[in-house]
């Protein structure tokens, strides 16, 4: 009798084990998003293959830092249309999957986001994550009153390889290319997403959601300095506004004075004015150095000065005539004591605050 149950069970457990895998491989379908998808957050060059922010023909223009951060997904997204109550997405990536002062899901991980058509609010949906060697999403339960508009913001801080997007078979999915002019933001760690805690917090990220504008996020950690083959791309490229938040990474240091910091911007300014004449430009001032409830006086005292340095040049391309440029307060920005992780990288209340300032300063100018 116990041998019979036992065949009995077995048997049983083979059928189910076949009967289930094949359901699972026969009810969803897996899409390839470099294949058949489309990448949006960039700037839009032939030569600008995988996840990565620069276009190819820049590879040997910058240093190598730079080109390694610009592999970095920070800032793209993929938008597409499907009624799909469920939704899985896979891929994988090179580089570490977290730091001591990011979390993985800020790091590697995605963020899904949906905006109706009819009111334009945004809802945002929670999935169910794992990292491993390949990291997986599992969104569940999703709204099927209609065809949803979904963004897949993809990771800050990490190197994608590759990526699927699964959905049941009984369901299309539609990518959408966004076309109209970004508003580009070239940067620092601050712009690139530290220290969100999850993709669609980044402030970049936020101000697309915001301004209903692609954003074009061009920042490099350590690495936002004003250099020469990054200007000359932003000033080719057509814009609707353009955003200079490279103070964090141009300290006033031994080897770089007050002087040769004025002349950075002043020229970075030009430069871009002579083949965009109109389009706004945005200097910002340090987001962190002014505020008088920080106890580190030394860290307030070496933030402050790229600040001082940038209000007086900012003020003699006024009083020279250049038309079209604005200034980002440190004030405007409003960082407090609850704003960061270590007085230099926003956390999620920072990230609201500095995307809040843009949009208020974008819509003043008309954009």
């Amino acid at each position: 009798m116990n041998q019979k149950y036992w065949i009995i069970c077995f048997l049983l457990f083979l059928f189910g084990v076949g009967t289930s895998t094949g359901h699972a491989q026969s009810s969803w379908k897996w899409i390839d998003v470099l294949k058949e998808g489309s990448i949006n957050g960039r700037i839009d060059r032939r030569s600008t293959a995988h996840f990565q922010r620069l276009p190819e023909e820049l590879k040997n223009a910058v240093r190598k830092p730079v080109w390694e951060l610009s592999t970095n997904s920070a800032g793209l997204y993929i938008n597409f249309k499907t009624t799909a109550t469920a939704i899985q997405i896979r891929y994988g990536v090179a580089g570490t999957l977290q730091f001591p002062h990011m979390p993985a899901v800020g790091v590697s991980g995605i963020d899904l986001y949906a905006q109706d058509s009819q009111t334009n609010d945004w809802f945002w949906a929670s999935g169910k994550y794992s990292f491993k060697d390949t990291v997986t999403y599992v969104y569940g339960g999703l709204d099927s009153n209609s065809t949803k508009n979904y963004q897949l913001y993809l990771p800050l801080y990490n190197t994608v390889t590759w990526m699927e997007i699964g959905i049941p078979d009984s369901v299309s999915l539609d990518f959408v290319s966004e076309t109209a002019k970004p508003i580009i933001v070239y940067g620092t760690s601050i712009a690139q997403g530290a220290c969100a805690s999850r993709p669609g917090m980044a402030w970049t990220n936020i101000l697309h959601r915001e301004i209903g504008v692609p954003v074009v996020n061009l920042g490099f950690s350590g690495n936002g300095r004003l250099e020469k083959p990054i200007l000359d791309l932003i000033a080719t490229t057509p814009a609707k506004a353009i955003v200079l938040d490279c103070l964090p990474n141009l300290g006033v240091t031994a080897t770089r004075s007050e002087q040769q910091l004025d002349s950075l911007i002043y020229h970075a300014v030009l430069g871009i004015r002579k083949k965009q004449p109109t389009t706004p430009i945005i200097l910002t001032e340090h987001s962190s150095g002014l505020d008088e409830h920080i106890l580190n006086t030394d860290n307030n005292r070496n933030f402050q000065r790229p600040t001082m340095v940038l209000r007086q040049t900012f003020a003699r391309l006024k009083q020279e005539g250049v038309a079209h440029i604005y200034l980002l307060t440190n004030q405007e920005i409003g960082l407090d004591i609850n704003s960061t992780v270590d007085y230099v990288h926003p956390n999620d209340w920072g990230m609201l605050k500095i995307a809040k300032a843009y949009t208020r300063l974008l819509k003043d100018i008309g954009q």
